[in-house]
């Protein structure tokens, strides 16, 4: 997983080199600590491998790819100890009227009835594609470790699945995704597995 900033110059992982930062443990195993902090892209990493945003105009994001969807999460400073943390994710594409009436209309119907059952702390819109759109923001403690980052993440995509299996039912279709570039980073987490089907 590939971490990029919200410019296309700030990419996560070709910060700065921190050769000979890492503590040696053991024969040849390499601790989790380091000897002081580093910059890494956009973030400052502390002595423990916690992440914090350097600047405050510089919002870390990063993406996956997740049952066909791109979704989306978006680190944001508020203050010294808080921050925020948005995760967004298209539930795909509602067809038009002159391609397909009565799915459009299975859509909507579907998608109203989704909307009287989200979360509290979720929001949803409708895109000017007709692509229903879910969002959830979530307070955060800095400096964060990349395992409570991912956690937020895996969270929203447990609790958007039945969601995306909805709106798969009543024939949404998926969005084409446009040609991927060196500047972003995206991660297909269905794909991420070996040849025998254990995970990458």
């Amino acid at each position: 997983m590939t971490f990029y900033a919200a410019r296309l110059d700030g990419l996560f992982m070709s910060g700065s080199p921190f050769a000979g930062n890492m503590a040696l443990v053991g024969l040849g195993v390499v601790g989790m600590s380091f000897r002081e902090s580093f910059l890494l892209g956009p973030f400052s990493v502390d002595e423990v491998g916690r992440l914090y945003p350097v600047r405050r105009d510089v919002s870390p994001s990063f993406s996956i790819r997740w049952r066909g969807r791109v979704v989306h999460a978006r680190l944001v400073q508020n203050d010294a100890r808080d921050g925020h943390l948005y995760i967004q994710s298209s539930l795909g594409r509602i067809p038009s009227t002159a391609s397909d009436p009565a799915t459009r209309a299975a859509c909507f119907a579907m998608l109203r009835s989704l909307l009287s059952a989200l979360p509290e702390a979720w929001s949803a819109r409708l895109l000017p594609d007709h692509q229903p759109q879910l969002e959830v923001e979530t307070m955060v403690s800095l400096p964060i470790t990349v395992t409570n980052l991912v956690t937020e993440l895996t969270l929203f995509l447990l609790i958007l699945s039945p969601y995306l299996d909805l709106m798969d039912q009543a024939g949404v279709g998926l969005v084409a995704l446009a040609s991927e570039s060196t500047s972003s980073c995206e991660v297909d987490l269905e794909r991420s597995r070996n040849v025998d089907g254990r995970p990458a």
